[in-house]
């Protein structure tokens, strides 16, 4: 590994945002850590910096340890890069000043200087931008001169606290497109902090999810999406079906659980879905069936079903996103679940009843 983070710990009064956390980060790899606010994913992105110094644990990167409790590497040493929030990009000097900052500060040669600086504005697509001023740029030309001031001074690792937050809907999505492909051209080592799951699931090698300071699951995009660990997990990655239950049958060999719906459900409804090995010797009283909106089959009248996973409903509401109707479903005669969000191609009718079926195989057992 080439970042190695142990018993990670830092409390503020009695209040503790981040508890005995492990990572380990592969060189040239993107990870993401990814929470609601205050769940302490900023609070370790700071220590790796620097800038918050932990109550305890081992922060290492490649050979060189930077914390252990003992000994903590000034910020300045460190060979990091980091891009904040809102850029910090000093507005009385040129793009190419604020990129050569750093290096002017190291006492690069002045020639080693400009030609790095072009180098970097090609890198980020500005080239001819070296003499503006940060208010003569849009917010992605900024973003981009900020990660070019950033990897100026050829950081080990590259720190980056919700650089795309600040952006609008159009231009976030087509920045994280454009960071990768740079990033991936450089290989460096990314640590990117967002709240944002769809950021985190486009940019990312692998995501942590956090909360209240703690590791829920590690792992890639798709692995968080299919197979969360528990419900706080399945419902952070995305829009999520969750019916709560109590487990009835486990058949390891097939890696199927078979559970009975719980309150505001019928008696008999019966449901079966996946579990992986390792989650089946874990799983222990109430779980939850989770089955994404896409995988959610909407039908306008009785099918033939080969198998008990089928609710009868009422539409609630529809709405048209995306090519497709995003509708809500309330199950009939239950009156206290929640209702069910199914995507669809035909647009349903308000109060029109309909079937719902939710495929065994693409449905997930997840720990409440």
């Amino acid at each position: 590994m080439y970042l190695l983070i142990k018993k990670l710990n830092k409390s503020y009064a009695s209040r503790k945002v981040v508890s005995d956390v492990d990572l380990t980060v592969e060189e040239g790899e993107i990870l993401s850590l990814l929470g609601p606010s205050g769940c302490g994913k900023t609070t370790i992105l700071r220590m790796i910096a620097g800038l918050v110094t932990p109550d305890s644990g081992l922060i290492k990167i490649g050979d060189r340890v930077l914390f252990d409790g003992k000994r903590e590497v000034p910020v300045e040493e460190r060979r990091l890069g980091m891009v904040f929030q809102d850029y910090a990009l000093w507005p009385h000097m040129t793009v190419a000043r604020n990129i050569s900052y750093g290096m002017r500060l190291s006492r690069v040669p002045s020639r080693e200087i400009k030609k790095h600086v072009q180098e970097l504005l090609e890198v980020v697509n500005l080239s001819g931008f070296g003499d503006r001023y940060s208010h003569q740029l849009s917010g992605g030309q900024q973003q981009r001169v900020a990660i070019a001031r950033a990897l100026a001074t050829e950081p080990r690792v590259l720190l980056l606290d919700e650089p795309l937050s600040s952006l609008d809907t159009g231009l976030r999505e087509s920045m994280r497109a454009e960071l990768v492909q740079i990033f991936r051209r450089l290989k460096i080592t990314i640590i990117n902090v967002t709240h944002d799951q769809d950021e985190a699931m486009s940019m990312s090698d692998r995501i942590m999810v956090l909360r209240e300071g703690k590791v829920q699951q590690i792992g890639t995009p798709i692995e968080l999406y299919i197979q969360p660990v528990n419900v706080f997990v399945a419902s952070f990655m995305g829009p999520a079906n969750l019916l709560s239950g109590e487990i009835m049958q486990t058949n390891a060999h097939a890696g199927i659980v078979t559970l009975r719906l719980g309150k505001g459900f019928e008696e008999d409804q019966i449901m079966k879905g996946l579990a992986s090995g390792d989650l089946l010797d874990t799983l222990k009283g109430r779980v939850s069936l989770l089955c994404r909106p896409d995988d959610v089959r909407l039908y306008p009248e009785s099918q033939s079903f080969d198998h008990s996973n089928v609710l009868q409903g009422t539409v609630s509401y529809s709405s048209f996103v995306g090519g497709r109707w995003h509708t809500l479903i309330k199950p009939e005669k239950e009156e206290q679940s929640p209702p069910i969000l199914a995507y669809s191609p035909f647009q349903p009718h308000l109060n029109q009843q309909v079937w719902l079926e939710f495929p065994p195989d693409c449905c997930q057992i997840v720990q409440e």
